[in-house]
Order: C-alpha cells, then sequence, then structure tokens
C-alpha cells in the first residue's frame, strides 16, 4: 500500500443482519492507518434498517441499480450475515437488487495484482454466495450452526451449473480460496467474531502483517490468523487446511 492510498468497501446489510457482522469487521477498517485506509461505506435498500438485536443503522447509500451501476468503484464488497430465518429470507428473494448487486460484484473484470477486489462474506452471509454459485469448486466456511444450509445451497448451485463442481464447506476461523474466474477474492468467514479474523487478514493483504498486528494489538483483540485458516495462494505464507465438515 503506498501513501496516501485508499481502499473503497462497500458494506450490504439487510433487515435482520447480526450487528457485529457488521461493525466487527466495520472497527478493523477503521482503525486501520488511523482510519485512513478503508473508507467504508453501508448499503442497504431501506433508509432504516433493523438488525437482529434491535439495532437501528441508517445506510449511506441505496442499494439499487444505480450503486450496481457503480461498483466497479469498490476494492471490498462485504457481506455480514444474521439469524438463519432472516438470511432465508433474503435468500429466497433471488431476483432481488441484493443478490444480485452480490452476483454482479464476484463477476466484476479483473484488475492488476495490487488492488484486487475482495468479496469477503461474514458467518451466514456465506448462504448469499453460496446460493449464487460463488462458492462453486472452492473452500468456504460459515458459522458452524449454518453449515448443513450450506452445503445444500453448494449442491443446488453446482447442478444447476453442471460444468462447476460443489464447493467444500471447511471448519475455519475463515477460508480464503483466492481468485476466481474474473480475478476477484473470494474470502469467508466463520461465525460472528471471526469476521474480525477474517478482516483483519484482509488488512494484512492490503496493509501488511505489521499494521494488521497493531489494529489488533488498539482492539486489545487476540488475532487467531493460524486457527482453521484456508490459503490457496503459494505466495503467500500462511497455509492450513481444517477438515472439511
Amino acid at each position: 500500500m503506498s501513501a496516501g492510498e485508499q481502499f473503497k468497501v462497500l458494506i450490504v446489510i439487510f433487515p435482520g443482519f447480526n450487528t457485529l457482522d457488521m461493525n466487527g469487521p466495520y472497527e478493523v477498517l477503521r482503525k486501520t492507518k488511523q482510519g485512513n485506509a478503508f473508507k467504508v461505506t453501508v448499503a442497504s435498500e431501506t433508509e432504516i434498517t433493523t438488525s437482529t438485536e434491535g439495532v437501528h443503522i441508517k445506510r449511506d447509500v441505496l442499494l439499487d441499480d444505480q450503486l450496481i451501476a457503480k461498483l466497479e468503484d469498490f476494492d471490498i464488497l462485504i457481506v455480514p450475515g444474521g439469524t438463519l430465518q432472516h438470511v432465508r429470507q433474503q435468500c429466497s428473494e433471488s431476483d432481488g437488487k441484493f443478490m444480485e448487486l452480490i452476483l454482479s460484484y464476484s463477476r466484476l473484470a479483473a484488475r492488476k495484482e495490487d488492488r484486487t477486489r475482495i468479496l469477503l462474506s461474514i458467518c451466514t452471509g456465506a448462504l448469499f454466495l453460496g446460493q449464487l454459485g460463488i462458492f462453486n469448486g472452492r473452500v468456504c466456511t460459515t458459522h458452524w450452526a449454518a453449515y448443513g444450509d450450506l452445503k445444500a445451497r453448494l449442491k443446488i448451485a453446482s447442478e444447476t451449473s453442471p460444468e462447476s463442481k460443489s464447493g467444500t464447506v471447511v471448519a475455519a476461523r475463515f477460508a480464503d480460496s483466492g481468485l476466481n474466474s474474473h480475478g476477484v477474492r473470494i474470502i469467508s468467514s466463520g461465525g460472528v467474531s471471526c469476521g474480525i479474523d477474517a478482516c483483519l487478514w484482509v488488512v494484512r493483504l492490503r496493509c501488511g502483517e505489521t499494521e494488521a498486528k497493531t489494529v489488533a494489538d488498539s482492539l486489545d483483540y487476540a488475532w487467531r490468523k493460524t486457527e482453521g485458516v484456508v490459503v490457496l495462494d503459494a505466495e503467500l505464507e500462511v497455509e492450513k487446511h481444517p477438515d472439511n465438515v
């Protein structure tokens, strides 16, 4: 990361999202380089979105066709999860703008290596990516209580795309499966607090190991970067393959 460089992050939320799924990554990113490394924008289809805990969040931008048309402006897309009830409801709106935005981002054209786009799902947010086929042929993870649901969606997604293999669910704090065919890096995190570990990994990728450790220290957080990490890029120094579930 060069001096003065800033990465643009989009977080998409929906009714019933988990507060920590959003705020954990948000806090990590806002602590990086004294808040100067990442510019975070929150998008929703509703002006005020209520989390599963009853917290009301006011969006920065409307999640609509105009935002989807501007997705190339963003370096990172973060997709939080929520209760299975709320996530399944959101998944049922398969033709809605929320799902369209996630799929569109996963198919954006490749960038130069140091500005590779990242698509990060947090907790049960993985179910959205699984249903859309984004995890086809890839390793992924989610909250332990949603392993079965995610595996079912992966199976259906692969069946509707015969040329693709089903994704593989692993028990991990987060799973970095590398670049997809469009050049977007696909990362998924385990349940709730795992999103902090995953986002610290993103900081490590974009700003370096030292900065990621500095952010973890400032949060008084024990970064579990090697606990169940899946990294498929040979160039990176951390590689651990946990058992499939």
